[in-house]
Formats: structure tokens, C-alpha cells, sequence
């Protein structure tokens, strides 16, 4: 598996990684933001949660349609993730930084977040986040979901 293989392959350096939440290790329910009714994918979170264990450096990287969204998202996270520390949830708010479509926000985010001496990798669901992380910065290697699931 692509994902491992890179992992064994770049274990002597520091390894940065971002998960995306919905769609990866919470279910994607379209038009649904009640997080109370979010079912969490357990496979997902099993693999978090081991890569945490590892002493990787993992964080969550998510864009939420406003405010309200961030905090019930941390509640969720404190329930269905709560080795998870919170200084590693990385939510963005759209109500905070409007006009900015989510694929920028996450672009963006990344860039600013990348160290030269580290590897950093995003684990997202969206095509069109993955593309525009690609295209924007050659220094992140992306993965879609799919690739950690064994």
C-alpha cells in the first residue's frame, strides 16, 4: 500500500501528517453539519490512532461552514477521538474567512505549515482539494482516503 510504503520509506525523518475529518474518519452525510448524528468511520480512527501511537505528528485539518461547526466538531473529536489533542485539531472557519473556497483554505494552510526539514502529507476525500494541493505545493505528498484503509 502506497500510504505504508511511504511511511517505512521516510521513517528516519519527520513526518508532519493532516487528516482531513469528513469523509475520512467521519462519516460524509451530504447537507448534514449535525455532528451530534456524524457516525465515526472506526477504520479510519484505528489508523489515526496507531499512527499517533507511533509518535508520528498527526493533526486534523478541516473546514467548517461557520463557527458553531468548529466547536461541535470539537466535541466530537473529544468523544470518538479522546487520545486527540486539541492543539492538533486544525479547524477553519468559513464564517471567519469568507469568499475563500475550502480547496484555497486547505492550499493555503499547508503551505504556511510546511517545514523544509519535514515530510508532510494530507489524507483528504475531495478531488478537488487533493488537485489544488498538488498543484500549489510540490512539497506536501497527498493521499485520498482510500490509501490508508487496508
Amino acid at each position: 500500500m502506497k500510504f505504508y510504503d511511504y511511511l517505512e520509506e521516510n521513517k528516519d525523518k519527520v513526518i508532519d501528517i493532516y487528516f482531513d475529518m469528513d469523509g475520512v474518519f467521519a462519516e460524509y452525510d451530504i447537507g448534514n453539519f449535525d455532528y451530534n448524528t456524524i457516525r465515526p468511520i472506526k477504520s479510519s480512527i484505528k489508523v489515526i490512532e496507531d499512527l499517533y501511537n507511533k509518535g508520528l505528528n498527526v493533526n486534523i485539518l478541516s473546514i467548517c461552514k461557520n463557527n458553531r461547526i468548529v466547536e461541535e466538531k470539537y466535541e466530537w473529536m473529544s468523544k470518538y477521538l479522546p487520545f486527540f489533542s486539541k492543539d492538533k485539531m486544525n479547524f477553519i472557519s468559513k464564517e471567519e474567512i469568507q469568499g475563500v473556497e475550502s480547496n484555497d483554505l486547505k492550499s493555503n494552510f499547508l503551505r504556511e505549515k510546511t517545514q523544509p526539514d519535514h515530510i508532510t502529507i494530507i489524507v483528504d476525500d475531495d478531488i478537488t482539494v487533493i488537485k489544488k494541493i498538488v498543484k500549489e505545493n510540490e512539497n506536501v505528498k497527498v493521499f485520498h482516503v482510500i490509501s490508508i484503509i487496508e
